[in-house]
């Protein structure tokens, strides 16, 4: 049931189920790459296949974020720095203005956040220590592959931090907004009072099926491109 709140409200569907299964598929890799990370011999293949599949679904979000539906695409939340700022220096306003989709500084955090995973990535692919190989450590020389590993491991230090500032400024948004950032990422829908962003609301699009078909390929050819 309802809260009052919510009951004033008009709920709006803003993540696409793409979207929504990248974002919690992601978490959960993240997770079991970071527990597999020091682990020897068989297991460490857990840890490769993490990475892999944390690679797929990052070049899956690139093209998603092209020509995926409205709020998951790049220019719907990448904002000129002006407007970073200004929203930066309005965060504690209740005067500052109200976004469906990611705020400003929410959005850059998307792709920093991307970058980074990116790089821990692919850092680790080519990465070679005494005991475990990447697969990709066999295409460069031996020290190029150990200086990989040192900036793989410093890589997941800066991940951490910046995973670490994306979940209090959920937390933070939760407090000052009353707003259930993670609910809506789940549920892909938003409670947004009635008449507030309507010009934002009648412009929202759901991309049809065949284009998550068409990134998913994409990123399939990509990965497997990459790794042979």
């Amino acid at each position: 049931m309802r809260n009052g709140l919510n009951n004033k409200k008009t709920k709006v569907r803003v993540w696409d189920l793409p979207t929504r299964f990248f974002h919690w598929s992601l978490l959960a890799l993240v997770a079991i790459a970071w527990i597999s990370a020091e682990a020897d011999g068989v297991l460490f293949n857990i840890h490769i296949f993490s990475g892999i599949s944390i690679l797929a679904l990052i070049v899956f979000r690139i093209f998603w974020g092209i020509f995926g539906s409205t709020h998951s695409r790049f220019l719907s939340f990448i904002r000129p720095w002006a407007e970073v700022r200004a929203y930066g220096q309005q965060m504690l306003s209740r005067e500052r203005p109200r976004h469906l989709g990611h705020n400003p500084i929410g959005g850059w955090m998307v792709m920093a956040l991307l970058a980074i995973l990116s790089a821990t990535v692919l850092t680790g692919l080519l990465a070679s220590d005494d005991d475990n190989i990447g697969p990709l450590a066999v295409h460069v020389s031996r020290s190029l592959s150990h200086a990989m590993e040192n900036i793989h491991e410093g890589l997941t230090g800066l991940l951490a931090t910046l995973i670490g500032v994306h979940v209090m400024g959920v937390l933070m948004h939760g407090l000052i907004d009353g707003e259930n950032l993670p609910r809506a990422m789940w549920t892909g829908d938003k409670f947004v009072d009635p008449g507030v962003l309507e010009a934002a609301h009648s412009g929202i699009r759901q991309a049809p099926a065949w284009r998550v078909f068409l990134a998913a390929s994409l990123s399939i050819v990509v990965v497997w491109g990459t790794l042979l």
